[in-house]
């Protein structure tokens, strides 16, 4: 059967924490469960979801019921608000009622990266999704994957559901190559790692000097690009004007932007 999609695919979901576990040492795997995901339905490689976190440590987590989230969300007393953010579900197991999201640490500046860091078996959370945006051309020549940390659960799924043999570039950035991981792909696929080195995240432009080093993008590519705001900007713009792809052949997604919350 193939992966459902549109907004029917949008619902909430009560959830438990039943793992924790560092897969790299700056990404936390956190391991979730609940009777509703015993129904989870695949939309797409790379499936996005709105992520409620307790507004404070120890507080119940609310999850509006039915449509209009953000207007249920925002309905709601600021002492009962949920911290929203948007993951990406690394890995589902709907046989056992299970999903796995991958939390970047970067630092404790964020509230999730708070949380994930001292999450628990039993800790609570909400979930609101999903949705996937992978909708390359049936003409495509390739596809070309790129991203920043935050982007990498996407990156694992596209490059896991790509089809055997395709072309496909991927150019990740992480802070060392101890946080690299495995990408395992039918396709023909090549993996490109770009080091921060320690640097601030999202602070240099180095996924962007990544693409203008490569030798030939096709123009019948479809570049998938996602992570720091500004970085998919920059390099969403040097595929259109200087490699020469349509745009309706460039996805692009700011996940973050430095200096400001999602919810601002």
């Amino acid at each position: 059967m193939p992966p459902a999609s549109g907004r029917d695919t949008l619902r909430p979901y009560r959830l438990t924490v039943v793992g924790r576990a560092m897969v790299t040492p700056s990404t936390a795997r956190i391991t979730l469960t609940g009777p509703g995901l015993a129904d989870y339905t695949p939309v797409g490689p790379e499936p996005r979801c709105k992520v409620l976190l307790p507004p404070a440590p120890g507080a119940p987590v609310v999850v509006p019921d039915g449509d209009g989230f953000w207007d249920a969300v925002r309905a709601l007393p600021d002492a009962e608000r949920p911290v929203v953010r948007t993951y990406t579900v690394r890995a589902a197991r709907p046989a056992v009622a299970e999903i796995d999201v991958d939390f970047v640490l970067h630092g404790d500046h964020g509230p999730a990266a708070r949380w994930a860091r001292a999450a628990a078996p039993g800790d609570e959370v909400g979930l609101f999704g999903c949705l996937s945006s992978f909708d390359p051309p049936a003409d495509s020549a390739g596809y070309l994957l790129v991203g920043d940390d935050t982007a990498l659960p996407a990156v694992a799924g596209i490059l896991a559901g790509a089809p055997a043999g395709l072309p496909v570039r991927a150019l990740v950035e992480v802070d060392s190559p101890a946080d690299e991981q495995p990408l395992p792909s039918p396709a023909a696929a090549g993996v490109t790692w770009v080091h921060r080195r320690g640097t601030r995240p999202g602070g240099e432009d180095l996924l962007l000097s990544a693409v203008r080093a490569l030798d030939r993008v096709d123009p019948a590519t479809y570049a998938w690009v996602a992570g720091e705001a500004s970085m998919v900007r920059a390099v969403r713009a040097h595929l259109v004007l200087d490699r020469d792809l349509t745009r309706q052949r460039v996805y692009f997604s700011g996940y973050w932007r430095r200096g400001l919350a999602e919810d601002a």
